[in-house]
């Protein structure tokens, strides 16, 4: 529920809306006018209905009405919020179909070192973040050394004496690496006596020191020692998260993996009518019973916040154990994602638990082969894709080929949550309203939501977003420097800026 809807009822709410979809375009009933106008935009609605309009009407966070701007114009009343669109395009809000949210959010505080370049540049940066904030655990990173002039993995060497007893661990963007400082390495109690765990490994010099690189699961030697954020600190972290979810035009994400105590801070902020981005969790596979004990299902909850899905990694070790989980939640209806390849076990459970509307989906599927193509469409899978690299479009390629479902995600943190680079990236190899469409309606329906949003029409959440320009008409090297002038969620405007 919307700030501005909270004066009124629920079920005074569901009168006047079920009253104005009933109301022809043309026209509305006496006495009855919208919370929010839409006008003079040139509006993509990705409703093969009517894929084009210039006005949007609201009514409690709902679309009621999609026509010319003369159409909308009879909408208005005395205390409607007008937007006036200017002629820019405007398009359904994006749905990152694959994120971790709070981690994001996170990362907009801690020490961001995406663009570093030289081992120099990434030493200075952390030493000046231990030095302005000494004893507090440093965190963040997303380094990739593979980018940088001279490419070598850095080593705690390089930031030990700078940082002296402030505690070091930033990850690498492929998120299974990670460089601790001496601080941090003794806290979590590792020397170089400590063995290597299982799927994991403690990178050591010639001498056997460890060098502060850990990978795989050695890195969870050290974050079991980092402090857990207070509750405060979550919400300030999530309010971050927001915020930089609305200022790129995305209001819906799908949280993957996300702790319990996020969780709760969400729920929190639903109940008071505050989260502007609507978050469908998909908890860890190991946790599935938690939910299906209670009879939650797939999607369930409030088109602001919902459970019902598990994911798991096809990879890990364990997989037995995991396809028996999977198949007993499959069983029990909640929604299952399995990373890449993961294709197999998700054969197996359909063949044990029959056919019907599951949606199973591929995360990370710009990896699959056309061979797992193939499979994917027999299974009606969805995939969520990442497109940030000529590969991934590439994958997309054949997935719209084989009519395959697509939602397109960032990852974020590991890749910036702006939607604008993926369509960018993605225009490359399909065109610019199929990559839009995976970015509103196609993760829509990757979550059972797209009777509800993805789309500009009657009766949908009041989702919208107006771009600086027309990025179906603008060459593809534009799209990605293409800004969101105004992001309105559940019928709100959450972002604005000027043109």
């Amino acid at each position: 529920m919307s700030r501005s809807s909270k004066p009124r009822s629920a079920t005074f709410r569901s009168l006047l809306l079920g009253v104005a979809l009933l109301a022809s375009a043309c026209s509305r009933p006496p006495n009855l006018a919208a919370d929010l106008v839409v006008t003079h935009g040139a509006v993509w609605t990705g409703d093969a209905a009517r894929p084009q309009a210039e006005a949007v009407a609201v009514i409690g966070g709902r679309i009621v009405d999609v026509g010319s701007s003369e159409e909308i114009e009879r909408w208005r009343g005395p205390n409607t919020q007008v937007v006036d669109a200017g002629g820019r395009r405007v398009i359904p809000g994006f749905n990152d179909a694959h994120v971790h949210f709070a981690s994001g959010g996170a990362q907009l505080t801690q020490v961001d070192l995406r663009d570093v370049t030289t081992q120099a540049e990434f030493a200075r940066r952390i030493i000046a973040r231990a030095r302005s904030s000494p004893n507090e655990w440093i965190l963040g990173g997303q380094w990739d050394e593979r980018t940088w002039t001279v490419p070598a993995l850095p080593t705690r060497s390089l930031i030990d004496d700078g940082t002296n007893g402030t505690p070091v661990l930033v990850m690498h963007a492929d998120g299974r690496t990670a460089l601790a400082n001496a601080a941090a390495l003794g806290r979590a109690g590792i020397t170089e006596s400590t063995p290597d765990p299982v799927d994991g490994a403690i990178v050591r010099d010639d001498h056997g020191m460890p060098t502060g690189v850990l990978k795989g699961s050695a890195i969870e030697a050290v974050t079991r020692v980092v402090p857990k954020p207070t509750d405060e600190q979550r919400r300030r972290t999530i309010a971050r998260a927001l915020d930089q979810a609305a200022s790129f035009g995305v209001t819906s994400v799908q949280d993957v993996d996300p702790d319990p105590a996020d969780v709760a801070v969400y729920t929190d902020l639903a109940q008071r009518g505050d989260l502007t981005t609507r978050i469908y969790v998909i908890a860890n596979e190991l946790t599935w019973f938690e939910q299906a004990r209670l009879g939650v299902r797939r999607a369930f909850g409030s088109t602001e916040l919902r459970l019902g899905a598990v994911a798991g990694d096809a990879t890990s070790s364990g997989a037995s154990a995991m396809l028996t989980r999977l198949m007993a939640a499959d069983h029990a209806g909640l929604q299952i994602c399995l990373g890449y390849p993961g294709v197999e076990p998700l054969d197996a459970i359909a063949r044990a638990n029959g056919d019907r509307d599951r949606r199973f989906r591929i995360e990370h599927a710009e990896k699959a082969t056309p061979t797992d193509a193939d499979r994917l469409a027999s299974l009606h899978a969805v995939v969520s894709v990442r497109a940030h690299g000529d590969a991934d479009a590439a994958a997309l390629k054949g997935f719209l080929d084989r009519r395959i479902r697509m939602a397109i995600m960032t990852n974020w943190p590991a890749a910036p949550i702006n939607p604008l680079l993926g369509i960018a990236t993605a225009s490359a190899r399909i065109p610019v309203d199929a990559a839009v469409t995976a970015y509103t309606s196609g993760a829509a329906f990757a979550e059972f939501q797209d009777a509800v949003k993805g789309t500009v029409a009657r009766g949908m959440v009041a989702d919208l977003v107006i771009l600086s320009d027309d990025i179906f008409a603008i060459p593809r090297d534009r799209i990605r420097t293409t800004t969101v002038l105004t992001t309105i969620a559940n019928g709100k405007v959450v972002h604005q800026r000027r043109p």
